[in-house]
């Protein structure tokens, strides 16, 4: 039996149709699996599903920054997670809080994500979240789910934007998270490194940016990025993060990858920064 005219238009209406596929990664289902788990492969990390709470990866077009995606997702390849929480940056619109996408589903070419309603909807409670419009054209989350679905199957999600520089809002919004979630979730970042320096100016920011990370201290991490002596475009998403996985007790983390998007495209004149990171129990 199907459901009320009136609850099909509400479902329809939060399906948030793949706006980049053709652009940023292949619009082809075939060819994006191969894509996908070419890079995976090709990483040769060793999976640790059980281990890791939270990675960090980019979100570029495939060909700049696939291969470091590939990373990130196989070290949680078989992972079950009841759910993914996906932090990303709003490129397009100027966020104080979140915008909790809390209902509906993701379409991408490989399948649909379902929105975890219930657990989103409860977090955007939270956060005051002010609605879903930032998600509409946005990429720095649907880059991840071909990946992910790779990885771990197209499991419920739980997407999040932000849009502000890092602050201690977004640190609280870690422990709020972790206090919500169950002991499987995973949590996904979004962020790509510096953008548009010389290849050796980048790999200095950048290392400075990664190792602040790795430091552990969200704080020391989110001030850096305020006053520009790191460089991540999902800097608040990551100072969250950071909080989350210390909340949760993950407390061992790991650079899996770096690299410059010169290794794909030989101009080293003008660089944008990749990484994949991993944040696990000891």
């Amino acid at each position: 039996m199907e459901p009320p005219r009136e609850v099909r238009v509400m479902e329809a209406a939060l399906t948030r149709r793949a706006a980049v596929a053709g652009q940023f990664y292949p619009g082809d289902p075939m060819r994006l699996r191969t894509v996908v788990r070419d890079h995976m492969a090709a990483s040769g990390v060793a999976p640790a599903p059980d281990a890791t709470a939270v990675i960090i990866a980019p979100h570029a077009g495939y060909p700049y920054s696939g291969p470091t995606a590939g990373y990130a997702y196989r070290r949680i390849q078989g992972k079950a997670p009841k759910r993914v929480v996906l932090l990303g940056v709003s490129h397009r619109y100027a966020l104080d809080k979140a915008s909790v996408y809390s209902a509906g589903s993701f379409e991408t070419p490989v399948g649909t994500f379902p929105v975890d309603s219930e657990f989103a909807g409860a977090l955007a409670k939270e956060t005051d979240s002010p609605g879903v419009e930032p998600h509409r054209l946005e990429h720095s989350l649907e880059v991840q789910l071909p990946f992910l679905e790779a990885a771990v199957g197209a499991v419920p999600i739980a997407p999040v934007l932000f849009g502000a520089p890092p602050l201690e809002w977004h640190a609280q919004f870690g422990q709020t998270l972790a206090a919500m979630v169950d002991k499987d979730d995973l949590l996904v970042i979004s962020t790509d490194l510096s953008h548009f320096l010389g290849e050796e100016d980048a790999n200095t920011i950048d290392q400075a940016s990664i190792q602040a990370v790795l430091a552990g201290d969200w704080a020391r991490f989110a001030q850096g990025a305020c006053d520009g002596r790191f460089s991540m475009c999902g800097a608040a998403a990551v100072t969250a993060g950071m909080s989350y996985a210390l909340a949760q007790g993950a407390d061992r983390w790991r650079l899996l990858d770096y690299r410059t998007s010169a290794r794909a495209t030989g101009d080293r004149s003008r660089v944008v920064g990749y990484a994949a990171l991993s944040m696990e129990w000891p």
